[in-house]
């Protein structure tokens, strides 16, 4: 059940570091206006038309624009930070940089795990193809102070390994039960049993509704009868 994580340490905002695919793309595009704009300004205003020569430079500066669509192909996006210190899920608590965190003390509590490295990210026309998995963060309010980190998860197995974890602490209520705690897990692991037999115990005592647990675990129309069937009728 342990799940580690490297701490994630945010430097720059992502869009002023730029790849170098999104520089050849950016610069290049600016260079063709830049270029181009006197020409088309003179040859429309004042009637005079360049030799074709003229014209070959934007060009060039078209085909290094293009360039940039697949050097994106194996680019990462940039880190734009550093890693500094580990964090754990343990059995009864959470441990940053060797410092325990109780799990029943803790407030305020929010978890986002949901990006890992070589995951594809948005961008479909430009920029870089995959992400480094380091906007994932863990927040919560501990003796009155705030923790806040952000940490790495770096593939979709390790994805995998926290979702799981949380799935054991939440069901088996290491951290008390609350239900905005319900949506830490993502809901492509909602249909684990260990999940949908949690959802059957709270809403038999009453701690949830039923369509509120139908709807977390995304369960259909015949399997939802099912499950009414299995927690909810005595």
């Amino acid at each position: 059940m342990p799940f580690s994580a490297s701490i994630y340490i945010p430097q720059k905002q992502k869009g002023l570091n730029l790849t170098r695919s999104e520089k050849l793309c950016w610069y290049s595009l600016g260079a063709l206006v830049l270029y181009s704009s006197p020409f088309l300004f003179i040859e429309n205003y004042y009637d005079y038309r360049f030799p074709q020569w003229a014209y070959y430079p934007s060009f060039l500066i078209f085909l290094l624009n293009f360039s940039s669509y697949f050097i994106r192909i194996t680019e990462f996006e940039n880190l734009n930070g550093h890693f500094d210190g580990t964090l754990s899920f343990e059995e009864d608590f959470l441990m940053i940089n060797k410092t325990e965190y109780k799990y029943s003390v803790l407030e305020n509590l929010v978890i986002y795990g949901n990006s890992f490295c070589g995951e594809k990210t948005k961008n479909y026309r430009y920029g870089p193809t995959y992400a480094n998995g380091v906007e994932n963060l863990i927040s919560f309010t501990h003796n009155g102070f705030k923790v806040e980190k952000y940490f790495q998860l770096n593939s979709e197995r390790h994805l995998d390994k926290l979702q799981e974890t949380l799935i054991h602490i939440i069901t088996s209520e290491k951290i008390p039960y609350k239900r905005e705690h319900l949506n830490f897990i993502n809901e492509e692991y909602r249909s684990f049993i260990l999940f949908e037999l949690f959802i059957g115990k709270l809403i038999k005592e009453k701690r949830i509704d039923y369509r509120d647990g139908i709807d977390l675990i995304g369960l259909k129309s015949k399997q939802a009868e099912e499950f009414k069937t299995k927690y909810c009728l005595k």
